[in-house]
């Protein structure tokens, strides 16, 4: 029987209880690693369970609730993933730090890095890209569309 299960036959002081434990873990873990995780893979943890099912007399063990939400299969793929992702940041910065603007220019083109990014990508319109565009100075303009992937 899941926890979800049992809630329904508890207090709402303790459906209170296992809402703002869900919160505080994903919060905690977020500014720890900087990775959100779904509530789903925090609901079965042990820490949230004996927290809740004890009636808050157990307290709230946030380092073994992250070091266990860890383990968790879709969260270690996104940790992984951050971590390759800030890697890739260090060594491209590391990389053109010393470079000219035509040089670096040059290094982004031979890596792909001058196409837009998949993250950045909207679902703008032509008029509304003219319209935000046109709200903006001439600097602005250029950084935002690069930014975008629009130029």
């Amino acid at each position: 029987m899941s926890i979800e299960n049992i809630l329904t036959h508890l207090s709402d002081e303790d459906n209170e209880r296992f809402r703002q434990s869900i919160s505080a873990i994903g919060q905690a873990f977020e500014a720890q690693t900087g990775v959100a995780v779904e509530p789903d893979a925090i609901i079965g943890l042990a820490a949230v369970r004996d927290h809740v099912l004890s009636g808050g007399e157990v307290e709230l063990d946030l380092a073994s609730a992250m070091k266990e939400l860890q383990d968790v299969p879709a969260v270690t793929n996104k940790l992984i993933a951050a971590q390759v992702k800030v890697a890739e940041a260090n060594r491209i910065a590391e990389d053109t730090k010393n470079m000219s603007r035509i040089e670096r220019m040059n290094y982004a083109r031979e890596r792909g890095l001058d196409k837009p990014r998949q993250d950045t990508n909207d679902s703008l319109t032509m008029n509304e890209r003219e319209a935000l565009l046109s709200s903006l100075n001439p600097q602005q303009r250029i950084a935002v569309a690069r930014q975008r992937g629009w130029i």
